[in-house]
């Protein structure tokens, strides 16, 4: 036997309590629907701004978006698509980031962990949303949709780490 003490499994308290485990509470449900909010606000520019800008915008994105209300049954609009828009953006995704993001890349900065999430979404929005054009209508969507969920990813994850912090599970 050797004399040396193995560092296996040991952990710095600095790493520990970083790693601790954050209760998921109302206040911080609260921060991350705020924080999901100031997201979408933030890629208003993107979303809406430049392609109206350049002539490009088109409400028929967001009619077919509003077929998801057909699940209550609601008929297509363009009211019910914002609405289903706002709720998903400032309800139902940022809880989920509460519950996912300690499991997503990169450790640090933990904020930048919101642009992964964000990126995941962007890749099912593309597969949705993907306009049937040309290459340059084409490449000009990526990048500019790529653009508006790193927007929201960066303001959610920025957000509930300053204001709370991003919760970590015990696995």
């Amino acid at each position: 036997m050797s004399s040396e003490q193995s560092n296996v499994g040991s952990v710095s308290s600095g790493e520990a309590a970083r790693t601790a485990e954050v209760p998921i509470t109302l206040r911080l449900i609260g921060i991350a629907m705020f924080s999901g909010f100031v997201g979408m606000v933030s890629m208003l520019p993107m979303l809406v701004g430049l392609p109206a800008l350049l002539d490009l915008f088109s409400t028929a994105p967001i009619v077919r978006f509003s077929t998801f209300g057909s699940f209550l049954g609601l008929g297509p609009s363009l009211a019910l698509g914002i609405a289903l828009f706002v709720v998903g953006g400032t309800l139902f995704l940022p809880i989920q980031f509460l519950v996912v993001g300690a499991y997503l890349p990169p450790e640090e900065p933990r904020y930048a962990r919101g642009v992964t999430y964000a990126l995941i979404y962007w890749i099912a929005f593309v597969m949705v949303f993907l306009p049937n054009a040309g290459a340059l209508a084409v490449g000009l969507f990526l990048f500019v949709s790529m653009l508006y969920h790193v927007f929201y990813g960066l303001a959610l994850g920025y957000l509930i780490d300053r204001w709370a912090e991003i919760p970590q599970h015990a696995v």
